[in-house]
């Protein structure tokens, strides 16, 4: 699906995208959970439409493999495809991996998004670049429930950038986040948007349940 030209990106701080679907889905019993349907797509396909329908500039994806059935699906979105390192697993370093990437372009930005969301849209990730336009000094954007409670995306500013990039193993960006409090900023999603991903076969039996 082509980005929504309407509207209007050159108003806001040029933020990009990357999007988390390298995982091994361990919990799912054999199957990939980003291959799992919402409505008439996959998850993948819905986070990644979400994505580019945005206010981003551009969104990254870090895939796990060529051959994986998820690449072929990247394949027809207007995203920038990258391969995770098979001999390092785990969130952190995808995350390095891909802002090594995004770092050379030098955005106002990035937003990291994990492709297992189905409730994500495009106004949540519009909201939070608005949010860092209207108040740069709070560099760190964090997506939280309607109660409060802290979830993803979350969106760093680019002097976060070498932090992201420093990650490993299994570190996502909890710890520059509790390092930085003073620089964080919250937006409330809609119910529980910004707290639902959905791991097991139980998980997404029950979140259809409630469609």
């Amino acid at each position: 699906m082509a980005k929504n030209f309407r509207k209007n990106v050159s108003s806001v701080m040029q933020v990009e995208i990357l999007i988390l679907a390298a995982g091994k889905s361990s919990r799912m019993n054999g199957k990939n959970k980003l291959l799992e349907w919402v409505g008439t797509s996959t998850i993948l396909e819905h986070v990644i439409v979400e994505s580019v329908n945005s206010l981003a500039t551009k969104v990254s994806v870090i895939l796990p493999s060529k051959e994986s059935q998820l690449w072929s699906i990247a394949l027809n979105y207007p995203v920038h495809k990258l391969l995770a390192c098979p001999s390092q697993i785990g969130m952190g370093y995808s995350i390095s991996r891909g802002m090594i990437n995004i770092n050379g372009r030098q955005p106002d930005g990035v937003i990291i998004v994990l492709a297992d969301m189905p409730e994500i849209k495009s106004a949540h990730l519009d909201n939070m670049i608005e949010a860092l336009t209207r108040n740069p000094t709070k560099g760190i954007v964090r997506a939280t429930s309607i109660k409060g409670r802290h979830g993803n995306p979350v969106l760093f500013q680019k002097k976060f950038f070498d932090h992201l990039i420093n990650l490993k193993n299994d570190q996502g960006g909890q710890r520059i986040i509790a390092d930085n409090r003073e620089y964080v900023q919250y937006i409330q999603l809609p119910g529980d948007a910004a707290l639902i991903d959905l791991d097991t076969p139980e998980q997404w039996r029950n979140w259809k349940k409630g469609l």
